[in-house]
């Protein structure tokens, strides 16, 4: 399940159970598609609550790359995912080693974590 919380300055995603491609997919085109998005200053991804992820390496890949793509006109959005599941670590490593952005996302342990990143965002 995904549920995407819109914030003042941002977002939260918060993913549970199985995730499949087609919610990873749907849940990005709605952020990606969002008239706010070149002004956000942080997107927090929170994998903590997912059990099993179906996705396949060519998945990851396309959906990388199209969140790299989309975000290449905002220079002050960070970019946060939470979690410890595999899927985390495929999605990271995918988006900051595509070649088509600038960001970076940093991995955290917790939201609070991510939070506390986040937050410090409204000041650049």
């Amino acid at each position: 399940m995904v549920e995407i919380v819109w914030e003042e300055f941002g977002l939260i995603r918060t993913l549970t159970g199985v995730i499949t491609t087609e919610e990873m997919d749907t849940s990005a085109q709605r952020i990606q598609a969002h008239p706010q998005l070149d002004e956000m200053r942080y997107n927090i991804h929170d994998f903590s609550g997912v059990t099993e992820a179906l996705l396949d390496d060519d998945d990851v890949e396309f959906l990388a790359v199209r969140a790299s793509i989309s975000l290449q006109r905002n220079p002050r959005i960070r970019l946060s995912f939470v979690g410890t599941h595999p899927i985390v670590h495929e999605l990271v490593a995918a988006f900051n080693n595509s070649g088509c952005s600038k960001h970076r996302i940093r991995r955290f342990d917790t939201l609070e974590e991510a939070r506390r990143y986040s937050a410090g965002s409204r000041s650049i």
